[in-house]
């Protein structure tokens, strides 16, 4: 694997997912492991005290801060970003080290599965990840990805783009002429999924969504604004094709869910902040 590499692990309350994911990261042979923390308050601080992990806090800036601190503190020439529900064990990393050094991207993306599934709403995400995400160049990165470090010699995580990172630092790559794309390689994510974390996780999206449009925007823009709102019901109408060429039926509901709590996100965060 890619000898020089730290692994950058962004947490917020997270430590269902921090107790399945950091055995496997501590077996990966990474040169060094780190965790950036958003002031949990749910025992994981205490976890990687007692795991050993290399921990800052990030004081509640927000996760583009994380991601930031997270760059300044680590010393390798390559970063793999990961969330704490990202699964990746040695053999993943192996298969890493040949893929992005011959794909000559200076970021790349993984895919992502969840494996072994055990609740309907895991069988929902995996094929809302391979709806989401297919192998090539692409024009949004996101999480996990893999950077080459010489990337923020003159790129940044902008403190301003509170759950829309990644949007915007796809563009600044694309601006300065680097290259980036998704890797056919899977990262595993936590499994035993509920309902309550669809709703966290595409509220979420919804907030993002409405934060890019605020970030772009220091006057209101009514094409912009449009724009936005458009933006989930485009992938229901895809998603929901895209079930139906799959062939599963069970699933169908799941793309209206999703756009429901999508919805709630965007329309609250537009409205109320």
């Amino acid at each position: 694997m890619i000898k020089d590499l730290s692994v950058v692990i962004c947490n917020r309350n997270s430590l269902p997912f921090l107790k399945k994911s950091i055995p496997f990261y501590k077996q990966c042979n990474a040169k060094e492991l780190i965790v950036i923390d958003g002031e949990s308050n749910d025992g994981s601080i205490e976890f990687l005290k007692k795991q050993k992990i290399n921990f800052f806090s990030d004081y509640g800036k927000g996760l583009s801060y994380s991601r930031q601190l997270g760059i300044k503190k680590s010393t390798c020439n390559f970063i793999f970003m990961a969330g704490p529900d990202d699964i990746c064990d040695r053999l993943f990393f192996e298969k890493l080290d040949l893929k992005f050094i011959n794909s000559k991207y200076d970021a790349a993306t993984i895919l992502l599965k969840i494996s072994p599934v055990k609740t309907y709403w895991d069988q929902c995400l995996n094929l809302w990840f391979k709806y989401i995400r297919k192998a090539g160049e692409t024009s949004v990165i996101g999480t996990p990805t893999i950077f080459k470090r010489e990337v923020f010699d003159r790129i940044n995580y902008n403190l301003n783009t509170q759950g829309c990172d990644d949007t915007d630092i796809s563009e600044q790559l694309k601006k300065n002429n680097y290259k980036i794309g998704i890797i056919d390689i899977y990262c595993n994510q936590t499994n035993e999924n509920k309902l309550s974390d669809i709703k966290k996780k595409f509220k979420l999206y919804g907030k993002s969504d409405a934060n890019f449009y605020k970030f772009k925007n220091k006057k209101f823009n009514l094409l912009d604004l449009l724009l936005t709102y458009n933006h989930p019901l485009k992938h229901l109408i895809k998603f929901t094709f895209f079930i139906i060429f799959k062939r599963k039926p069970k699933i169908l509901l799941f793309p209206f869910i999703i756009t429901y709590y999508r919805y709630m996100g965007l329309i609250k965060q537009i409205v109320f902040n």
